[in-house]
């Protein structure tokens, strides 16, 4: 799947810093919602005492643990013992597993196949991710203006704990995002799995339903290679032909276009038509053709084909 986030781009969002981040972080203090960055000291600690967390797919970690069990006050330890940390990938890995997992997409030769009638979920899961109301999860947007080119999806469920006592300061100076006040309350009400809705700023505040539908649209477009299951089943064949010339996404886009595939209604019309062709010889062809036109003008016989 291509990595296109430097493609998506609407005029409407705010091109100072988006809507889910602090412009200025604070930075004597963590907080919940905090994005920390891999640095040498906190890959030190992981080797120690998480080294599974070393894995390359886990890019950040966010901060979990409440801001006000976080705030050292007087040079003393923070409230809380311990500091969870939630694991952070990129957020087309997300897309890409759980569109295969829940059969939704099928990864075919690094080409992920959509047939049409599951567009619509593939949609509304973007649509879920992008306003932070999947389950189990929080979305951070890219933003390139606080060096974080790329958007990501923190794994609420998959976390780690830190000493707060030994590992503080390394937690700290591996801060490389803050969230809004909002957003933070956000986080709050998932981790804490409460029942309200929390109010914050969203897509809807900041765009036209129309351009956000496009970027919705897009942002599936640019993923995945979307066709009917006919199509899709043509493509493979080719992809299975021709695997070089189709390993690009446009590439596989650009023949599935090629892919003309009739309806249902117009492979009846077909076998008819070859019927009549072959045991219809003794009417001349001009009835043949009248009575070909008066069963394609029956417009009941395509709604009940379909």
């Amino acid at each position: 799947m291509p990595d296109v986030e430097e493609e998506i781009q609407d005029e409407s969002i705010d091109k100072d810093i988006h809507f889910t981040y602090k412009e200025h972080m604070e930075k004597d203090s963590l907080c919940q919602g905090d994005i920390l960055e891999k640095t040498d000291d906190l890959i030190a600690i992981l080797k120690e005492v998480h080294p599974y967390f070393l894995n390359e797919a886990y890019k950040y970690f966010m901060v979990l643990s409440q801001s006000c069990d976080l705030v050292r006050r007087n040079g003393k330890t923070c409230k809380t013992p311990y500091i969870t940390l939630a694991a952070v990938r990129e957020y087309s890995d997300f897309l890409e597993r759980t569109l295969v997992s829940n059969k939704m997409a099928e990864n075919y030769n690094g080409i992920f196949l959509v047939e049409e009638r599951a567009k619509a979920r593939v949609t509304q899961l973007v649509e879920r991710v992008y306003n932070n109301t999947e389950p189990d999860y929080f979305f951070l947007y890219k933003e390139d203006a606080l060096n974080f080119p790329k958007s990501m999806v923190v794994y609420l469920k998959v976390s780690i704990a830190l000493k707060s006592e030994l590992h503080y300061d390394a937690c700290l100076n591996a801060k490389r995002l803050e969230l809004s006040d909002e957003f933070k309350a956000k986080l709050g009400w998932l981790v804490g799995n409460m029942y309200s809705r929390v109010g914050t700023t969203d897509w809807e505040s900041k765009m036209t339903d129309k351009a956000r539908r496009q970027m919705i649209e897009d942002e599936v477009n640019s993923r995945c290679v979307i066709g009917s299951k006919e199509q899709i089943r043509e493509l493979k064949k080719k992809l299975n032909e021709n695997p070089d010339a189709l390993s690009s996404h446009d590439a596989a886009i650009e023949c599935l276009a090629s892919i003309i595939v009739k309806s249902k209604y117009e492979q009846v019309m077909d076998i008819i038509e070859e019927i009549f062709k072959l045991n219809c010889r003794n009417i001349n062809s001009d009835d043949k053709d009248k009575l070909l036109n008066a069963i394609k003008s029956r417009s009941k016989i395509k709604t009940i084909i379909g």
